[in-house]
């Protein structure tokens, strides 16, 4: 601005100015409440040369991206916020351009709507229309969900929906998250599946083949399902499906039954269709034929008729069955056997069964058909040939024939042929096992570890430990075998079962062989011997499982003496059976506590919840339990025991102050039960704070933190998917906080606590003396959640309000941000701030949420407020802004003006209006009027105040380059444009040429006293002077000729006639013109007209009597030529001086057109005289 000031204080100006251009005449535009809104406008001009200025907005919510500009085009972009405001409202305003081309105002009009999201079924605003977007396009629906916009808009009027939006958006699957939100706002049902067969069967052959299921759920939605299978041959096509991509309700599920990996006869598997909310099992029976082959059938059926005859044999041999018995089975077995080629096991077993009856008879003629074939037979097959051996000892029974019968067999078993069936011949024979039955186990021993498990050797073995159980002296694989099979058959001795008994108590390891057969053992002989062992086994493996807490039961009853017993009983009980417990134990536990803490607590529950019984043990118990019930509230444990135990010793006031300090931090467990068995763990968000806390389930169970109402439980999967309502589980509170609300506690250092009582309070609507200090510590919590730290505050702003406590309602006032408050709590708050005048920070709020909806007199109050205590001297661009609002509506003082004096800077019009007011308030406006002038000049606008405000200012002058350039400008536009300008102006520039000479100025002035004839003495001086320095200069003005009355002008002046023409300098300006002489017309001479000033042209000329001047004149600049009308001068007598050359020559035609030739002689005679007589005394002095 200063350059374009001292450029018209130096006289240099633009004939005409080019006119801004605009890209639009005003901005109207729309956006959403709470979103901002961008645009641009293009600032340009007509000359397309460089232009210079500045711009603002008379709107705060407006703002602009740059305050000055300098360039042939700028783009203005200009940006409204509208966070604050609502929808329907409506916002004006103009964004003022001051330039050095001009000034001009480009007006906006800003229409809030409600906010809305655009997807592919239009705008959605709300839970019910996104509802429709989710059935419509789950995909579309996903990405809106994940959008910031969501929380902003869908949910705007659904606040109690934010925290679980929140949480589920933490999720990893975003589908799995939207269908639990729907689920959770009952926008939707959790989708449920069906299938259409549950169990299928098939014959197979040697082809693969494919089969379906036909799945169908019974609503819309997502749902991620897995399907599996635990058999090989089931083949399947997809393993994993997603509910929205079912073809209706619909989706088919197919496999491929494999015949390749299945085996011969029923095939059994099962395909699972699961998702996180429920289990589908499919059963599926694969009957596969196999092909016929003789040979294998052949052996399979000679494998099974060798188990049936063993067994029938082992059934005689322990007793099951009798003589007669065994031999019909063997006969029936024989008979089915009789047509195979190879029938020597035939005979075989026919000559055993001739034996067994004593029938002698039929025994020797069998006997003596084989014998026949010794040789043979010897070759063929060595079992069968020691087998014949055998019978024929067991037939003739003889010594001789017995030791030959041993010998053989013996050779054959040591030369190699290690079968356990020759064995048992030579075990059956060989008199030295008789002797020493030790040698009998040794070798029985060694076929078991070739690995040799038939159940006959286990017999022999039975037998030989029966007779001898002092032969069982160790517990090892073959003696665990052999005594689980006699076990099993009920063939063992007493004493027998009792060294198995003391064997097994005194293993260093549980096997679980050995413990099923000591359990039958004692289902059969009840013996503590064999209960004691049960019970040392169990310790011995750490069994603390609930299943062998009926064994431990029985140990204690029987008050077995063993280490741990009780303790072991103690880890397996049911903590949630609160029968007395035995006597021995809890005498036992007096004295020894080597349980860990959880066993304890149930320990010392049941001791207190069967007090009444046993008054005496519970005696014996209060020291231990009361010093293990302050170790565990000082270490912050719960459950359900110890609630039990807390409850106990509450009620007692020695143990107040204890409970107040510990109680806190455990009161507000609940116990969480899930059955769900995809659950792995548990959230809890309390919307008081801003962190959640994960706790991971153990055996679908976990103790949580619940302290106010309204915390929301969240499931989470294995997958890190989230779940709020779809999800069973079941809450159990270990105390009843209800029941502490007598005991005092201190809140200070649990937030807990406090959070507890503050909600109370709140929900209640309790205000008092405690809950107004409660809540001073509530501001005091990490992690508080901002809009619950805002409630606190305003309560206790509130409550100090109210009882007006200064210091203390001025210390929460300062914590108060007012952006964060709702906007129909807003308002009265900040007026308590300008009551209070808490100025600065009211200020800062509004520069946040602006002054909608707060009155005026408040805004006055604050801004003149602030003024008053910050001063004149700091500038803030809001305040300024505020209090141009504040004037706008008519309500201000005299603080607030002094201020906009002092800085406010707008459009000419609202300065001008601002600085009327000001002098309406005799407030001193020189700041003001320096800028109003200043932007007056810089834009060239003109307003009819413009002249008062410079008289004023003249009056006060700060700045005379203003006062230069402002008389400079109008002079210009006086003289030049012919503009009409104030009257007192000229006696200042008048006045201003004594100081500093000023052309411009001076023809002004020139100009306006043309017609004046009244002047001092001075003025005429300064007149001769200067019409007579301009004359020397070549500038000369036709109205010059109107001072010729009042001094003396040079002949030049006042002798000729002056063609004038006023246009832009740069343009060359050509006169055509012709003299006319008794209406003789001649023809038109061109000629440039000079440029004598700023543009004013002017051509002299002396006309004659009866001549006349007739011209027009054109002007060009560049290819553009323009022309005005024509115009006439012609000669008038009054125009000249009486005594000048040429009037009296204007006479004598006069003379000669009248025919008076002696006037024409006699004023030729004086003509001629006059003339001599001048140059004669024009002569130069010799």
């Amino acid at each position: 601005m200063k350059e374009k000031i001292e450029q018209l204080a130096q006289g240099e100006f633009e004939y005409e100015l080019p006119f801004l251009r605009l890209s639009v005449e005003e901005i109207d535009f729309s956006v959403e409440a709470g979103k901002q809104f961008e645009g641009s406008v293009s600032i340009s001009n007509s000359a397309n040369r460089i232009m210079k200025g500045i711009v603002f907005s008379s709107e705060r919510l407006l703002t602009l991206s740059l305050s000055d500009f300098k360039d042939k085009e700028c783009i203005i972009t200009y940006r409204f916020n509208a966070s604050y405001l609502k929808p329907s409202d409506i916002v004006s305003g103009n964004i003022t351009i001051l330039s050095d081309l001009g000034e001009t105002i480009l007006p906006f009009t800003v229409h809030i709507k409600a906010p809305t999201i655009s997807t592919s079924i239009g705008k959605i605003k709300n839970l019910f229309e996104f509802a429709n977007l989710a059935r419509m396009d789950w995909t579309e629906a996903k990405k809106v969900f994940r959008s910031e916009e969501f929380e902003r808009i869908i949910l705007k009027n659904e606040e109690k929906y934010n925290i679980i939006y929140r949480n589920l958006l933490k999720s990893i699957s975003t589908s799995q998250a939207l269908e639990e939100f729907l689920i959770t706002v009952n926008k939707k049902s959790r989708i449920n599946l069906g299938i259409d067969k549950t169990q299928l069967e098939y014959e197979i052959l040697d082809e693969d083949f494919m089969d379906k299921l036909i799945l169908t759920k019974d609503h819309w939605g997502y749902a991620e399902i897995r399907v599996s299978t635990d058999a090989p041959f089931i083949l399947l096509e997809q393993k994993f499906l997603w509910a929205d991509r079912f073809i209706g309700n619909n989706h088919q599920i197919s496999f491929v039954v494999s015949a390749q990996n299945m085996t011969p006869g029923n095939n059994f598997g099962r395909i699972y269709i699961k998702t996180v909310h429920q289990t589908i099992t499919v059963n599926l029976v694969c009957k596969k034929q196999k092909k016929i082959n003789p040979e294998a059938a052949a052996f399979r059926q000679s494998i099974i008729n060798d188990y049936n005859y063993i067994r029938s044999y082992l059934d005689f041999r322990i007793g099951r069955i009798n003589l007669g018995k065994y031999m019909q089975d063997t006969k029936t077995l024989l008979a089915g056997i009789s047509n195979l080629e190879d029938n020597t096991m035939v005979k075989l077993m026919n000559i055993h069964l001739a034996v067994l009856s004593d029938n002698k008879r039929m025994a020797a003629k069998l006997l003596d058909e084989l014998s026949k074939e010794e040789t043979s037979l010897r070759k063929r097959s060595t079992f069968e040939y020691c087998a014949y051996l055998y019978l024929l000892a067991l037939f003739k029974r003889d010594d001789e024939t017995i030791q030959y019968v041993t010998d053989t067999i013996s050779r054959y078993y040591l030369s190699g042929n290690y079968d356990w069936r020759i064995l048992w011949f030579l075990l059956l024979t060989d008199k030295r096992y008789e002797r020493n039955p030790s040698y009998k186990l040794a070798d029985i021993k060694e076929q078991f570890d070739g690995g040799c498990y038939s159940p006959i050797l286990y017999y022999e073995a039975i037998c030989v430990y029966n007779e001898e159980p002092y032969l069982l002296r160790e517990l090892n694989d073959f003696e665990i075998h052999v005594m689980n099979y006699g076990i099993k058959n009920n063939c063992l001795t007493m004493d027998l079962v009792l060294q198995y008994t003391y064997l097994a108590a005194r293993l260093k390891n549980f096997e679980p062989i050995v413990f099923r057969g000591l359990t039958k053992l004692y289902k059969v002989y009840e013996k503590d011997e064999i209960l004691s062992s049960i019970c040392s086994l169990l310790i011995k493996g750490y069994k603390r499982e609930s299943k062998y807490f009926a064994w431990y039961s029985l140990g204690v009853n029987a008050q077995l003496r063993i280490t741990e017993l009780y303790e072991y009983y103690m880890y397996c009980v049911n903590e949630n059976r609160m029968e007395p417990l035995p006597q021995p134990l809890l005498i036992y536990f007096i004295y020894n506590s080597r349980l860990n803490d959880n066993k304890r607590a149930y320990l010392y529950a049941n001791v207190i919840r069967n007090k009444k019984d046993n008054e005496q043990i519970y005696q014996l118990y209060y020291k231990r339990i009361e010093v293990f019930v302050r170790a565990q509230l000082e270490a912050k444990n719960i459950s359900r025991n110890l609630a039990i135990l807390y409850e106990e010793f509450m009620d007692k006031p020695v143990y107040n102050s204890w409970f107040s300090e510990y109680l806190p931090d455990v009161m507000f467990t609940q116990e969480l039960s899930c059955d769900n068995p995809n659950m792995v763990s548990v959230v809890v968000v309390h919307k008081e704070l801003e962190d959640e806390v994960i706790t991971p389930l153990t055996d679908g169970r976990a103790n949580i933190q619940i302290y106010t109402e309204g915390a929301s439980v969240f499931m989470i999967d294995s997958f890190g998917n989230r779940y709020s309502v779809s999800i069973d589980y079941t809450l159990s509170p270990l105390l009843i906080a209800e029941e502490f609300h007598g005991m005092y506690m201190n809140y200070e250092n649990h937030t807990r606590l406090l959070l507890y009582l503050f909600d109370h309070y709140q929900r209640n609507r309790v205000v008092s003396e405690d809950a107004i200090e409660l809540r001073k510590h509530i501001l005091k919590i990490q992690n508080l959640n901002e809009s619950y730290y805002v409630d606190c505050l305003l309560t206790l702003i509130e409550y100090y309000y109210e009882y007006y406590d200064a210091n203390l309602l001025e210390l929460y006032l300062l914590k108060l941000d007012l952006s964060k408050v709702k906007e129909s709590q807003r308002i009265k708050y900040l007026e308590y701030m300008v009551i209070r005048g808490y100025y600065d920070k009211a200020l800062e709020a509004l520069g946040s949420f602006g002054t909608e909806g707060i009155s005026i007199h408040r805004l006055l109050k604050l801004c003149s407020g602030w003024i008053t205590y910050s001063g004149l001297d700091k500038k803030e661009d809001l305040l300024l802004s505020l209090c141009y609002y504040i004037y706008s509506r008519g309500k201000y003082d005299e603080t607030i003006l002094n201020y906009l004096v002092k800085y406010y800077q707008g459009s000419t019009a609202d300065m001008l209006a601002l600085w009327q007011s000001a002098r309406d308030f005799d407030i001193d406006p020189r700041d003001l009027e320096e800028r109003l002038l200043t932007g007056i000049l810089f834009t060239e606008s003109d307003h009819n105040e413009n002249f008062a405000v410079f008289l004023d200012y003249y009056n006060r002058v700060t700045n005379h380059l203003i006062v230069r350039a402002f008389l400079t400008y109008y002079a210009y536009k006086y003289l030049i444009h012919d503009q009409d300008i104030d009257d007192e102006l000229f006696p200042i520039m008048r006045r201003e040429q004594n100081y500093e000479e000023n052309d411009i100025c001076l023809l002004a002035w020139l100009k306006y006293n043309a017609h004046n004839t009244d002047f001092a003495e001075n003025d005429l001086n300064f007149i001769l002077f200067n019409i007579d320095r301009l004359d020397r200069l070549g500038i000369i003005l036709p109205f010059f000729k109107n001072y010729k009355d009042v001094v003396k002008l040079p002949k030049r002046i006042t002798e000729r006639y002056f063609v004038e023409y006023k246009t832009n300098p740069k343009k060359q300006v050509f006169l055509h013109y012709r003299l006319v002489k008794n209406k003789d017309d001649g023809d038109y001479v061109t000629e440039r007209m000079a440029n004598v000033f700023l543009g004013i042209h002017v051509k002299e000329f002396v006309l004659f009597y009866n001549e006349e001047l007739q011209y027009y004149v054109t002007e060009e600049l560049e290819d553009e030529v323009s022309m005005t009308e024509g115009f006439r001068i012609s000669y008038d007598a009054k125009a000249l001086p009486d005594n000048s050359k040429y009037n009296r020559i204007n006479k004598m035609l006069m003379a000669l057109d009248s025919e008076d030739e002696l006037a024409l002689l006699d004023m030729m005679a004086d003509y001629v005289e006059t003339e001599y007589i001048v140059r004669e005394s024009s002569l130069p002095l010799p």
